[in-house]
């Protein structure tokens, strides 16, 4: 498993759901290029949510693992 999966996965795990920008910017401190995340996220199968309030949607987008949070490896 690639480093950056392994992290990302870690993180997601540990915190269940979170920010995409708090992801990108923890991986960015962890010298992760914004490819590698992408890279990571597609191949643990990583879910987005978009979150709306009552006024509609909003710009917070966050991710979590499938709901099992099994570790989760498709080759590319």
């Amino acid at each position: 498993m690639d480093e950056c999966q392994e992290w990302l996965h870690n993180l997601l795990v540990k915190d269940k759901l979170l920010l995409c920008d708090f992801v990108r910017e923890e991986a960015k401190k962890q010298r992760f290029t914004r490819g590698q995340l992408k890279t990571a996220r597609k191949i643990l199968g990583v879910k987005t949510f978009h979150q709306f309030d009552e006024s509609g949607s909003t710009q917070n987008w966050f991710w979590s693992l499938p709901e099992s949070g099994e570790l989760k490896c498709k080759k590319k």
